[in-house]
């Protein structure tokens, strides 16, 4: 009964468990490959700043620790109908029919004439409703109230009540209801309020509208920024936790909060200090050792960049190839960018990607082209096309497949062990900030 009222509570335990496989499995892998676990330290604690609050917010829910309401927000004036809601104490249902029909229906329905639409079957609106009865109020009305294990399923609930009326789902009226003429010759106004689905008809519109302000079981929420949208406990609306100031001044904090855990985490978790017991060397000597691991057996390219940065550079992977009468092309490049800081000792890396896809043939070309830029701290990559290779001065050759190995360790080893050999710190950084910004960049 607990999960039933609360199945949110369900999808937690499922991502918590899924949550837990994956790290399980990315922990296995990183330490069979020798890699640092701090980088899925940091995305684990990123993952529970973002994701933390919320799962606190529905446990204290569930567990009553905090009134239910669900929040919409709308700014601005042209914010739409703050909607309705359902009032708990009126809809109260046992055994598939409501308690107390008056306070449902309001006064004047015949009570000889109240059925039990969910005996439609499972293809009408009705059928997936936990309780929906009709009732007919003399001398040319009737209401319909059904309530749904979710708000969801009274929505989708609507629509198809609303399709099956007109053939059509009208636009929403400003009081948040729809308004049909149906083929019998009178008016229905439809409305959702939580998990509840009402529907009232009559002869004109007028008539329409005044039975639903007699009808108890529901009423318009108040008009504020944030409104309630599902179900809502009686002392929901003044709790402290739901004012406007509390929660954005909640949103803007964690937003902050999870902005700098971003920038800083992710320098921290790449960070590899300077060798113990090796004195940090002057810059000039560092950047002849960086500019020298062109010299080793390394398929990279060191160049020194006018802005005194140092551009590392692995292409791996070029090829063209034809299959199918049609041409294709890519190319793979990872560039890291290496900022020297004199004063910290400190070596600032930026990892850079492009990828680019091209093919053309007899019905046209097309081309891919992507490019990221940040910290990546852990990549493996292989892939094999097939097809007749093209050289670089546009000749086939006999090789029919072409294939390429892309492990970004391999690539930052040699740049780690002269960074860190000559007693400096290697420090990633996801973009090189401005100099008032390095705080958080750095």
């Amino acid at each position: 009964m607990f999960l039933k009222a609360n199945p949110v509570v369900l999808g937690i335990v499922a991502f918590l468990a899924i949550a837990a496989v994956v790290f399980t499995v990315l922990a296995i892998l990183m330490i069979r490959a020798g890699v640092s676990l701090r980088p899925l330290v940091f995305v684990a604690g990123f993952l529970g700043i973002v994701a933390g609050p919320q799962i606190a917010f529905h446990l204290a829910q569930a567990f009553g620790a905090i009134p239910k309401r669900d929040l919409a927000w709308t700014f601005g004036k042209d914010r739409p109908h703050a909607g309705w809601v359902e009032r708990e104490e009126a809809l109260r249902a046992e055994n598939g029919t409501f308690v107390d029909p008056v306070s449902v229906f309001g006064p004047g329905f015949d009570r000889d004439l109240v059925s039990d639409l969910r005996r439609a079957g499972p293809g009408s609106p009705f059928g997936g409703a936990e309780v929906a009865q009709m009732a007919v109020i003399p001398p040319a009305s009737s209401a319909i109230v059904a309530r749904y294990p979710d708000a969801s399923s009274a929505v989708n609930a609507s629509s198809q009540y609303l399709t099956m009326s007109a053939s059509l789902v009208p636009s929403r009226a400003a009081d948040g209801t729809f308004t049909v003429s149906r083929p019998q010759g009178d008016v229905a106004r439809v409305l959702v309020a939580g998990r509840t689905l009402v529907v009232i008809t009559g002869p004109d519109e007028p008539t329409v509208v005044d039975r639903l302000r007699s009808t108890p079981a529901v009423g318009p929420a108040e008009s504020a920024a944030f409104v309630p949208v599902g179900r809502a406990s009686p002392d929901a609306k003044n709790f402290w936790l739901y004012r406007p100031p509390v929660l954005v001044s909640s949103i803007v904090l964690l937003v902050m909060i999870a902005s700098v855990y971003f920038f800083r985490g992710a320098a921290w978790a790449g960070t590899v200090p300077g060798r113990t017991g090796v004195s940090a060397q002057p810059a000039h000597e560092l950047r002849q050792r960086l500019l020298a691991v062109n010299s080793l057996d390394a398929p990279l390219t060191v160049t020194e960049q006018d802005d005194g940065r140092i551009a590392v550079t692995w292409r791996f992977a070029d090829a063209k190839w034809v299959d199918h009468a049609r041409a294709h092309g890519m190319r793979r490049t990872h560039r890291i960018l290496l900022e020297l800081d004199e004063e910290s000792k400190t070596v600032y890396p930026t990892d850079q990607q492009s990828r680019l896809d091209w093919s053309a043939g007899a019905t046209g070309g097309a081309v891919q082209w992507s490019t990221t830029s940040g910290v990546t701290f852990f990549q493996l990559e292989q892939q094999r096309v097939f097809g007749l290779q093209i050289d670089e001065r546009g000749r086939l050759t006999p090789k029919l497949s072409y294939s390429y190995r892309f492990d970004l360790q391999e690539m930052k080893a040699p740049l780690i062990a002269a960074v860190t050999g000559l007693g400096w710190r290697w420090r990633p950084t996801l973009w090189h900030g401005p100099q008032w910004l390095r705080w958080l960049t750095h």
